[in-house]
């Protein structure tokens, strides 16, 4: 079974509810109350407060509010976050003057940010959220992380559609070998698998316009073992055996294989295999002595088979 492991972006997102008591008794134009400090994405995070704004601002009447990393370091955070107002007696209200700041940079050099003119001062007395001298500020943090720990399940779709061939499952063409053996099989997937096949079944030949199809000059067996290939893209178990059935099997199905124009098994190295099916069959007709593989490939149709034949140690 082959597995794999894949990378991918995974936001981890934090709320916090900053609750302000005794807003009014906050004076001057440095002064600045502070949240606790909470986690999100494994960082530190608090927000500061300004309710009579920042002294490096011109404009004195907007709060200012924002976002600081606490433990920042020699490494950047990239960070997502939202500014709120919510009613500090009923939470289902909803939401005023929201500010939303998209992945920004948090590092030692510039650990906070947000605004300077979160709500004017005009605009908080009549918003209505200002309740018993309480201001209830919402901070929403998403921060994304790269991980590469992810397994990504290997694909069954190779075995789906070998059991639609086993089961004859919605099978709609019955090709016969001979005058003995027939096989069911699906239109859709030998056309997608064989250049021949898409011709005959989808083109304009007869053959399209029929269920049954018969094809001459191979065996049932040969014809099998081509099926399982190109339902399941791979070869029987009993072809990896070094075995003189495999060989004469290997030999029969390069021909098969090539009367079909299905390059990734006649021509190796083709179809973007990393372990090429041909590799398997070269390798079972390198028996001791040249005479196999010449009068082997005196009757295949492909000159590029013939060639390799001839070459292959």
């Amino acid at each position: 079974m082959v597995t794999k492991t894949s990378s991918a972006v995974v936001v981890h997102a934090g709320e916090h509810l900053f609750k302000i008591v005794g807003h009014s008794q906050i004076r001057g134009s440095q002064a600045s109350v502070r949240s606790g400090i909470f986690r999100v994405g494994d960082q530190d995070w608090t927000i500061i407060y300004y309710p009579n704004g920042d002294y490096r601002a011109v404009d004195d009447q907007f709060a200012y509010v924002f976002l600081q990393l606490m433990n920042a370091g020699k490494d950047e955070v990239t960070a997502s976050f939202e500014f709120s107002l919510q009613d500090p007696t009923s939470l289902s209200t909803g939401e005023k003057h929201k500010y939303s700041f998209i992945n920004l940079m948090f590092s030692s050099t510039n650990s906070g940010w947000g605004t300077g003119k979160f709500v004017s001062k005009a605009d908080l007395t009549a918003s209505g959220y200002l309740k018993d001298d309480c201001l209830l500020i919402k901070c929403v943090v998403n921060v994304p992380k790269l991980t590469d720990d992810i397994i990504v399940p290997p694909s069954h779709l190779a075995n789906d559609l070998y059991n639609l061939l086993d089961r004859d499952f919605n099978a709609d063409l019955t090709v016969r070998i001979g005058s003995f053996k027939a096989f069911k099989v699906h239109t859709c997937v030998l056309a997608a698998r064989s250049p021949v096949f898409r011709a005959q079944l989808c083109g304009s030949m007869m053959e399209s316009r029929e269920n049954n199809i018969c094809i001459d000059d191979i065996d049932a067996e040969v014809f099998e073992v081509l099926l399982h290939y190109l339902y399941k893209d791979c070869l029987p178990a009993f072809m990896e055996e070094n075995t003189e059935d495999a060989t004469n099997m290997a030999q029969h199905l390069l021909v098969a294989a090539d009367r079909i124009l299905l390059r990734d098994v006649s021509c190796p190295g083709s179809g973007g295999h990393q372990n090429p099916p041909p590799s398997i069959l070269l390798r079972d007709m390198s028996f001791p002595g040249s005479g196999g593989h010449q009068n082997f490939s005196g009757v295949t149709a492909g000159n590029y088979v013939e060639r390799r034949c001839l070459l292959y140690p």
